[in-house]
C-alpha cells in the first residue's frame, strides 16, 4: 500500500515538515550580529577621580596611557555627572536621569521613596542589554553598586541586566589587597585567601583581558562591549609598594603648590580659558594653608596623596595592558574608547583625612589626628581604610570649588575622553560643549549604529533622556545637543542652562535652606567661583524654577539632608531583626553577607554561641565578623579562648579560660550601653570571664560578614594574621548561633515598630 506525499509545518517554524527528511525543507535561525566592521566599545570608569587628576587634564601623576588615549581622541572640558557613585553609574548605564531610574542615592541605602529605591527598573534597558540584543558580547569587571540586594542572585545583578560576564563586587567599596565577596557571574567566588602580590585593579584587568581573549577565540569578528568599573581611586587608599615608591616625596610641597601647578598646566593646555575667565577657586576655608600644617601632619598628609597617585598610576598601567591587547588583535583603531569618572574628588574625610575612615560609615567620630600620625606607616597598606584630606580633594578638582556629593563644579564636573581612531580624526582636540553622563549611552549607540530598545523585560522601554554627542565629536563647531540639566545629591542642588548654573549647597544634618542659591556664568567664570546672584536676580529665579520643575518630573523630591550616620545606617523596619530573634549558621559555606550579620549585632545586645568538638592540639578561629576596618574574631590559641575586638581603629582583647577536650560551647555575651559604648565577656561551658569594655558598638563600616572556622580575606586582627594566616580551626564546629537582644537605649529607630517587624535577610544589604 502506498501513501501520498504531504508536507505541513509546526507553529512558528518557517520551513516545511514531511514524513521524511527528503520531503522536508529545513530552516535555521541566524544569530543576531551587528554589521561587519561594527566597533568594539570600551568604557573605563574611574571612581572618585577629580577633573584634574590625569596628565592630560593638568596632573603631575604619570598617566601616559590615558594621555595617549586623549592624544588619539577628544577631551571634553564641560562634561558633568551625578556627583556620587550609584546615581552616576545608573545614568551611565541607562541614558536616563538617576532619580528617574530610582537611583538618586546609594543603591544599598533605600530610604523608601520612588526616586531612591536603588534598583534600576526593568523598563529602563541598560546599554549592555541594548548592545547584547544587537549581537554584541558584553563584559563587566570591577564595581557594580547598582543593586540593593547583594546577598543572592536577583534581577538587579549585572548578568541579569545585559552582561554575559561579570567579575567584581556589588557594593560601594572594598579593599584592594583583600576585596570582600567577589562575584563571578552569579556565584560568590570561593576565595579564602589571596595570593602574594594580589591587587584588585590588576585583577579586574586580568579578567577583562581574559574575557576579551575568550570572546576572540570563540568568534574572531563579534564586537564586544567592555565596562571596566575601577574602584580606584575610591577609598580605602591602598597601593602596591612598587607604585608607591614612584611618588615618595612628590607631595611634600603640599596642596597649595600642587594645585597652583596644575592650574598653570591646564591653562597652558587650553583646558582652562585664558584671560579674565581664568580663575582658580579660592582655597576652602576649612582647608588650612599648607605652611600652617604641623610638620608631622604634613608627612602624614603627603603619604595619603602619594597613595592616591600610586593607585591612579596603577590603573593607567592596566589601561596600557588593554590597549596592547587591542593593538595585538588589530582592533584598537576600530574601538570606541571612553574614559571618565563617576564624580569628583571627595572631602568626606575632612581637613585631616582619616586612616580609619570607615568609622564614618559606622556612625562614629574620627579618631584624633595624633593617632594617625603614630600609625603613618599604615597609610597605603592593607591595614588601614584611609581617605585623603580635603586639601588634596581640592587639588583633584582644580580649578573648581566643592567636592563629591556636592553639586558645585568639583562634584559634578569630571574629565571625559573619547577615542575612535577609525572615525574620529580630530586627534588631541578639546571640546567645550556641555555634556552630561546620560548622554554617554545614546552617543555610543549612535556611533555604533545600534537602535535603542523599544521594549524591555516585556514592558515598553522608558525613553532615554540623554542626547547623542556624535555631532560634537565629528564637528568642533556643532552645538551641544542639550542645553540644560538638573543636579541633586544629598539635598545639594544645581541647575544648568545655556552657560548659567545655579547652585545650592547644604549643611549636613541641618534644616534645608531653599533660598541659599548662588549663580555663576561660564562666559565670565569658567571655574564657577564668582557669585552673580545679586547682579542677575531674574536669571537665578528662572533657574530655581527650572530645577523645581525638573525635580518633580524626575522624582527628586523629597530632599534628604540627614547626617552620614542617619543615611548610611538606616534600615527599613522589615530589615531590623526583632529582639529575641535567633539565627543559626553552619560551617562549610562562603562568608555570610555583612548585610545579613550587621543588623543582628548592630548597636544592640547579642550573644554569639559556638558549639564545637575540641582536641588537645586543636587551635584556630571559631568565627570572625568584619575585617581590618572593624569587627571581632573569636579563636583558640595556645589552648585558651581569646577574642580580638576591632572597634574601627580602637582595639580590645579578651582572654577566656583554657579549652578542655570534648564537646564545648563558647559564648560571647555583649551589652550595648548607649552612646555607642559596649561591654562583653566570654563564657566557656558555663565558666565566664569578667565583663570588659568593648567600645564602640559595631554597626556598618566593615566589608566582610561572618566566617566560620577561619578569617577569610581581610583580617580582623592584623597581628593574628601575621602569626597564623587565615588560621583554620583544627577541630569540628557544629554551628554558630546569633541571638539578638534589644537595641541600645538611644538607637533612633528602636521602639515598638523596630522590635516587632518581620526580618527578611534576603533584602538586607
Amino acid at each position: 500500500m502506498t501513501t501520498t506525499s504531504e508536507t505541513q509545518t509546526y507553529p512558528g517554524f518557517p520551513g516545511k515538515i514531511g514524513r521524511t527528511r527528503e520531503e522536508s525543507e529545513p530552516h535555521w535561525n541566524l544569530p543576531v550580529r551587528p554589521p561587519p566592521g561594527s566597533p568594539n566599545i570600551v568604557i573605563v570608569l574611574m571612581d572618585d577621580m577629580g577633573w584634574a587628576d590625569v596628565g592630560c587634564y593638568g596632573s603631575e601623576i604619570a598617566t601616559p596611557n590615558i594621555d595617549a588615549l586623549a592624544a588619539r581622541g577628544i577631551r571634553f572640558t564641560h562634561y558633568t555627572t551625578h556627583p556620587i557613585c550609584s546615581p552616576a553609574r545608573a545614568a551611565l548605564l541607562t541614558g536616563r536621569n538617576a532619580h528617574s531610574v530610582a537611583t538618586g542615592w546609594l543603591a544599598n541605602n533605600n530610604p523608601g521613596f520612588p526616586g531612591y529605591f536603588g534598583d534600576i527598573p526593568l523598563d529602563a534597558p541598560t546599554i549592555a542589554e541594548t548592545l547584547r540584543a544587537a549581537g554584541y558580547a558584553t563584559i563587566a569587571v570591577g564595581k557594580w553598586h547598582n543593586s540593593t540586594n547583594g546577598v543572592s542572585p536577583n534581577p538587579t545583578w549585572p548578568t541579569y541586566r545585559g552582561f554575559d560576564h561579570f567579575y567584581g563586587f556589588l557594593e560601594g567599596e572594598t579593599g584592594y589587597f583583600f576585596p570582600a565577596r567577589i562575584v563571578y557571574n552569579n556565584i560568590v567566588a570561593p576565595i579564602d585567601a589571596y595570593p602574594e602580590g594580589y591587587y584588585t585593579t590588576d585583577d579586574w584587568m586580568d579578567k577583562a583581558i581574559g574575557f576579551v581573549t575568550e570572546t576572540r577565540n570563540q568568534n574572531p569578528s563579534r564586537p564586544f562591549f567592555l565596562y571596566i568599573a575601577n574602584n580606584a581611586v575610591h577609598g580605602p587608599l591602598q597601593a602596591k609598594e612598587a607604585d608607591l615608591a614612584k611618588y615618595r616625596g612628590r607631595y611634600d610641597a603640599g596642596w597649595d603648590a600642587l594645585r597652583a601647578a596644575r592650574f598653570e598646566r591646564q591653562m597652558a593646555m587650553g583646558l582652562v580659558p585664558a584671560g579674565a575667565r581664568a580663575r582658580l577657586a579660592e582655597r576652602d576655608p576649612a582647608v588650612p594653608a599648607w605652611d600652617d600644617v604641623p610638620a608631622d601632619q604634613q608627612r602624614l598628609f603627603a603619604r595619603h596623596m602619594e597613595t592616591y597617585a600610586a593607585m591612579l598610576d596603577c590603573a593607567d598601567q592596566n589601561i596600557g595592558r588593554l590597549v596592547a591587547l587591542l593593538e595585538e588583535l588589530g582592533e584598537l583603531s576600530n574601538t570606541i574608547f571612553v574614559l571618565s569618572s563617576d564624580n569628583g574628588g571627595t572631602n568626606s574625610a575632612g581637613p585631616a583625612g582619616a586612616l580609619h575612615f570607615n568609622r564614618r560609615h559606622a556612625g562614629l567620630p574620627a579618631l584624633p589626628v595624633e593617632l594617625d600620625v603614630e600609625r603613618e606607616a599604615w597609610i597605603g597598606t592593607g591595614r588601614g581604610s584611609a581617605v585623603y584630606p580635603m586639601g588634596w580633594a581640592q587639588v583633584s578638582n582644580t580649578p573648581f570649588p566643592s567636592y563629591k556629593t556636592y553639586t558645585g563644579g568639583g562634584g559634578r564636573r569630571v574629565s571625559f575622553v573619547v577615542s575612535w581612531p577609525d572615525k574620529l580624526k580630530d586627534f588631541g582636540a578639546v571640546r567645550s560643549q556641555f555634556a552630561h553622563v546620560i548622554d554617554v549611552m545614546p552617543t555610543l549607540l549612535d556611533l555604533a549604529g545600534v537602535p535603542a530598545l523599544a521594549t524591555s523585560h516585556g514592558k515598553p522601554a522608558q525613553p532615554m533622556q540623554g542626547k547623542s554627542l556624535a555631532p560634537v565629536l565629528q564637528d568642533s563647531d556643532a552645538p551641544a545637543p542639550r542645553n540644560e540639566q538638573y543636579y541633586e545629591c544629598w539635598a545639594n542642588r544645581a541647575y544648568y542652562r545655556d552657560g548659567w548654573v545655579a547652585v545650592s549647597l547644604q549643611k549636613r544634618g541641618e534644616a534645608i535652606d531653599f533660598d541659599n542659591w548662588t549663580l555663576h556664568a561660564h562666559a565670565e567664570d569658567f571655574s564657577e567661583s564668582m557669585d552673580l546672584r545679586r547682579q542677575h536676580p531674574q536669571k537665578l529665579k528662572e533657574l530655581v524654577a527650572a530645577f523645581d520643575e525638573a525635580a518633580w518630573a524626575n522624582m527628586v523630591y523629597p530632599l534628604d539632608n540627614r547626617t552620614p550616620a542617619e543615611k548610611f545606617l538606616e534600615l527599613p523596619p522589615h530589615q531590623r531583626p526583632p529582639a529575641n530573634s535567633r539565627r543559626r549558621f553552619l560551617p562549610g559555606a562562603q562568608t555570610v553577607h555583612r548585610g545579613v550579620i550587621a543588623p543582628l549585632i548592630g548597636n544592640r545586645n547579642f550573644k554569639i554561641v559556638t558549639s564545637f568538638r575540641h582536641s588537645a592540639d586543636d587551635q584556630g578561629i571559631l568565627f570572625a565578623i568584619g575585617d581590618v576596618a572593624g569587627g571581632l574574631v573569636l579563636y583558640i590559641e595556645d589552648g585558651a579562648l581569646r577574642l580580638t575586638y576591632n572597634g574601627f581603629g580602637r582595639f580590645h582583647a579578651l582572654a577566656g579560660p583554657r579549652v578542655a577536650e570534648g564537646e564545648c560551647r563558647a559564648v560571647l555575651e555583649y551589652e550595648a550601653l548607649g552612646r555607642r559604648r559596649g561591654r562583653g565577656r566570654l563564657v566557656l561551658d558555663g565558666d565566664g570571664s569578667e565583663w570588659s569594655e568593648l567600645t564602640p558598638t559595631l554597626m556598618g563600616g566593615f566589608h566582610e560578614g561572618l566566617d566560620i572556622g577561619l578569617d577569610r580575606r581581610a583580617p580582623v586582627d592584623w597581628a593574628l594574621r601575621e602569626r597564623h594566616g587565615i588560621f583554620r580551626y583544627g577541630g569540628t564546629i557544629h554551628d554558630v548561633l546569633i541571638e539578638s537582644g534589644p537595641f541600645a537605649p538611644d538607637m533612633s529607630f528602636a521602639g515598638a515598630s523596630g522590635q516587632t517587624q518581620t526580618y527578611d535577610p534576603l533584602t538586607d544589604t
